[in-house]
C-alpha cells in the first residue's frame, strides 16, 4: 500500500498527457464529465482554468465562461480543443502566469496524482482564485484497487487519503462543499469507487467555530464558575 503523507515528492513526477494514455482513462474521464455537470451552473464569473491535461480533456459545457487549459506540454488532443472560447497556455503547474483573483473556477482533474508538488499548485490555485470561486479536485480513491499501484501506465503515480487533501484545502482557508465517489460506467457507486471528486469554495473570512455556539460537555457541575458553589 504507497500513500503518500508528504506534501512534496523528493523525485520529479510527469503529469500525463492525455486520459487515453492511462489505463481505462476513457471511462475516468467519462465518469468525472458526468459527474460535474450539476455543478457547472454554479460557477459565476468569466474565467475558468483547468490544470493539467487530464483537466483539459474533461470537456465541460460553459458557453459563458472563457476557458484556460494550462498544461507543462501542449498535445494534439489539447490543441483540437482549442476555439474562441477555450485557450491554451504552456506554463509550470507550480507557477501560473496569472494575477492574483484572476479566474472564477478551477478544476485539477487528477493533476495532484501526478504531481512533485501538489500543495504548491493547491496555493498557485488560491492565489489566481476570486473570492468565492469554486475549485474541483478530482483523485484516485486511496480505498480502491488502485491503491496497489505505483504507476498508471507509465506514468508514476501519488496516492492521497482524501482527508489529506481537505485538510490542505482548510489551511488555504477554502470550505469544501461536496465530497463524492465516482464509479465507472454502469458499476455502483462505493466507498471503495475508483474517484473521489472534491469541491469547495474560496473564503475570504476564518472558518472557525462561533464560540458563543459552542457548548460544553463538561457536566455543569465541574464547571470551573460552579465548582465552588454551595448547594442552597
Amino acid at each position: 500500500m504507497i500513500v503518500n503523507w508528504n506534501a512534496k515528492a523528493t523525485k520529479p513526477f510527469i503529469q500525463p498527457e492525455s486520459w487515453q494514455n492511462l489505463p481505462k482513462g476513457d471511462d475516468y474521464c467519462q465518469a468525472l464529465r458526468q459527474t460535474l455537470m450539476p455543478w457547472i451552473p454554479k460557477i459565476l464569473g468569466h474565467q475558468v482554468l483547468k490544470i493539467g491535461g487530464l483537466s483539459g480533456e474533461v470537456t465541460t459545457n460553459l458557453p459563458m465562461h472563457h476557458q484556460i487549459i494550462l498544461s507543462e506540454k501542449i498535445t494534439q488532443n489539447l490543441a483540437a480543443l482549442c476555439n474562441a472560447k477555450v485557450s491554451l497556455v504552456q506554463a509550470s503547474l507550480t507557477e501560473l502566469p496569472f494575477i492574483q483573483k484572476e479566474v472564477h473556477a478551477v478544476f485539477l482533474m487528477n493533476t495532484l496524482n501526478f504531481a512533485q508538488d501538489p500543495h504548491q499548485i493547491l496555493r498557485e490555485s488560491h492565489r489566481v482564485l476570486a473570492d468565492d470561486g469554486w475549485i474541483f479536485i478530482a483523485l484516485f480513491n486511496p480505498l480502491s484497487p488502485l491503491i496497489f499501484k505505483r504507476k498508471m501506465g507509465d506514468y508514476p503515480l501519488r496516492h492521497y487519503p482524501t482527508w489529506r487533501v481537505i485538510d490542505w484545502l482548510s489551511l488555504l482557508n477554502f470550505e469544501v462543499i461536496e465530497k463524492c465517489p465516482i464509479a465507472t460506467k454502469n458499476k455502483s457507486v462505493t466507498i471503495f469507487s475508483p474517484l473521489t471528486l472534491i469541491i469547495a469554495q474560496k473564503r475570504t473570512y476564518p472558518l472557525t467555530l462561533n464560540p458563543e455556539k459552542v457548548r460544553s460537555k463538561i457536566p455543569v457541575f465541574l464547571e470551573p464558575v460552579n465548582a465552588f458553589k454551595l448547594k442552597s
